[in-house]
C-alpha cells in the first residue's frame, strides 16, 4: 500500500468510527430481552425512518471508495468524502439515539437492556461496540483460526477483498478475491490455498448447487454464471469490460474451468444493477439479490443503476422463467431497501434476505412458482453475506459473525473476527466448520452444529 493509501484508511478509521461511537454505550453487553408485539412494530418503524438515511451512508461511503481507487489519488477530494462519511454516520446514531425516548414509556416502554442493544446504528450487531458472548454453537474456548491473507497483485483493484465463501461437495471451500477477479480454493485435506480461476468476471456471491455446479454472481457483467469444477474450457483470453482494467499481461487464449452463463445481465432490456449473492434450491431454482454498488470494472465505472429497485430474482431450474421473486424489496413503511445477504432452509421452504441498509432481515414462504410470500421481519439487523445452521441459527457479516436466532429474532452471540467479515459459508469433511471471508483475510472457527446448506 503507498503513502496515499496509507492516508486514505486513516482518514476512514480516524473520521468516521470515534464519530460514531460518541452515542454508543461502552458498557458490558446487555442481556437479550425479547420484544412485545408492540414493541416489534415500534423498533420496525424506527428501522424504516432511519433507512433513508442509511441509503445516504452507503452513498457516501461508495463515493470515497471510488475516489479512492483513482490514480493518482486526490488527497483533498478524498478528505472531504471520507468527512461526509462521517457526518452520515454520525446521523444515523444520533437519530436512532433520539428515537429512544418514545420506547421509555408507554405501552412500548423498553428495558435498559434492550434499549442499549438498540442504541447501535444497523448492520453492526447492535451490540453498541460491547463484547458480546460466544454464540452456544461454537465451543467455549474456540477461538478464530487465519488461514490465509491474499496478496495484492500489479492489477488488483485497490487491496484484496474476499468474498462469495461456499462449500463444495467434498467439503474443500471456495471463495472469491473479488478485486483481482479470482476464484480460489481451499483443499481442507491439504489445508492449501490455490486460485481455481483467473480473471472470474469480477466473481461476488457464489454457492454450490445440490448437483456439485459452482454458480457464480459474475458482477463485472452482471451475469449469472455455472463452473464445472471438472470441464475445461480453452477460449481467447476476455479482455476487460474496462479497457483500464484487469491484468495487463494478458496470453491469447486461456484454459479455465468450463463455464455455462445462466442469465445475461439484464432484466427486461435493462442492466442489473450487479447480482451480488446466490442460493440455490434443492430442486434447482435460484435466487439471488441485486443491490448497485458502484464498480471501477464497468464501463463505464461506477455506472448508475437501470433498473427502477433493488430486489430479488429468481430463476428457475429449467433456465427458462426469469423474474423478480418479489414485488419489491420495501421495508414496512415502504422505504425501498438494499438486498444482500440471500440463504433458505434444505427442505426449499423459506429464505431469508438481509436488508443491508434498512437494519432488517426478512424471512418469505417459497412458493411452487418461486415467487415469495408471507414477508416478516425476523431479525433486526441486516449483513453482506450470510449462512444458516442446522439449528434455525443465521450467521451474518455485521460486529463480527453476529448469529441470530430466527426462532426468537433474538442475537444470541458474536464471534470477533480481527478483520471486517464480508461472507460465510460451513464447510468441512463434517460441514462442522465455519469459513468467513474478511477484508484480505479468510478465516474458519470450528463450531459444535452443522450448515443447513451442502453449499453454504
Amino acid at each position: 500500500m503507498n503513502t496515499t493509501r496509507l492516508l486514505i484508511a486513516g482518514l476512514v478509521f480516524a473520521s468516521a468510527w470515534p464519530l460514531a461511537s460518541l452515542a454508543q454505550p461502552a458498557a458490558a453487553p446487555a442481556p437479550l430481552v425479547p420484544l412485545n408485539a408492540p414493541q416489534f412494530a415500534a423498533v420496525s418503524a424506527m428501522n424504516a425512518a432511519l433507512a433513508p438515511l442509511n441509503q445516504a451512508l452507503t452513498t457516501a461511503r461508495d463515493a470515497l471508495t471510488a475516489v479512492s481507487l483513482t490514480l493518482p489519488a486526490n488527497a483533498q477530494d478524498i478528505s472531504a468524502k471520507a468527512d461526509a462519511v462521517a457526518r452520515a454516520d454520525l446521523a444515523i446514531a444520533n437519530a436512532r439515539a433520539a428515537a429512544m425516548p418514545q420506547f421509555q414509556s408507554g405501552t412500548n416502554r423498553l428495558s435498559a437492556a434492550q434499549i442499549q442493544n438498540l442504541l447501535t446504528p444497523a448492520g453492526r450487531g447492535g451490540r453498541g461496540g460491547a463484547p458480546a458472548p460466544l454464540p452456544p454453537t461454537v465451543s467455549p474456548g474456540a477461538v478464530v483460526e487465519k488461514l490465509a491473507t491474499l496478496p495484492r497483485e500489479t492489477y488488483t483493484v485497490g487491496m484484496p477483498f474476499t468474498e462469495g465463501a461456499t462449500s463444495a461437495p467434498n467439503g474443500d471451500v471456495y471463495f472469491v478475491e473479488q478485486n483481482s477477479s479470482k476464484i480460489m480454493k481451499w483443499s481442507v485435506a491439504d489445508k492449501a490455498l490455490s486460485v481455481f480461476m483467473h480473471p472470474a468476471g469480477y466473481a461476488n456471491g457464489m454457492s454450490f448447487d445440490y448437483k456439485g455446479n459452482l454458480i457464480v454472481c459474475a458482477d463485472e457483467r452482471n451475469e449469472l454464471w455455472s463452473v464445472s469444477l471438472t470441464e475445461k474450457e480453452t477460449i481467447p483470453y476476455p479482455a476487460p469490460l474496462n479497457p483500464a482494467g484487469g491484468d495487463p499481461d494478458r496470453p491469447a487464449t486461456l484454459t479455465r474451468p468450463k463455464v455455462t452463463l445462466l442469465m445475461n445481465g439484464s432484466y427486461n432490456g435493462k442492466l442489473l444493477g450487479g447480482p451480488n449473492d446466490v442460493w440455490c434450491a434443492p430442486n434447482g431454482d435460484i435466487y439471488f439479490t441485486d443491490p448497485h454498488y458502484g464498480r471501477s470494472w464497468w464501463n463505464p465505472a461506477n455506472r448508475p443503476t437501470e433498473q427502477d429497485q433493488r430486489t430479488v430474482y429468481f430463476l428457475s431450474a429449467d433456465r427458462k422463467t426469469f423474474k423478480r421473486a418479489v414485488p419489491d424489496f420495501n421495508n414496512v413503511a415502504g422505504v425501498a431497501g438494499m438486498p444482500n445477504g440471500i440463504i433458505g432452509t434444505k427442505d426449499g421452504k423459506t429464505l431469508y434476505v438481509a436488508n443491508i441498509n434498512g437494519g432488517e432481515t426478512y424471512g418469505y414462504d417459497i412458493q411452487p412458482d418461486g415467487s415469495l410470500t408471507n414477508k416478516r421481519v425476523v431479525c433486526h439487523s441486516g449483513s453482506d453475506g450470510m449462512t444458516l445452521d442446522d439449528q434455525g441459527n443465521l450467521y451474518m457479516s455485521s460486529g463480527g459473525v453476529s448469529v441470530y436466532s430466527t426462532k426468537t429474532g433474538q442475537l444470541i452471540g458474536v464471534i470477533p473476527v480481527p478483520e471486517g467479515p464480508a461472507n460465510v459459508a460451513f464447510g468441512g469433511p463434517d460441514h462442522k466448520t465455519l469459513y468467513i471471508t474478511a477484508r484480505t483475510g479468510f478465516y474458519s472457527i470450528p463450531t459444535n452444529v452443522r450448515g443447513e446448506n451442502p453449499g453454504k
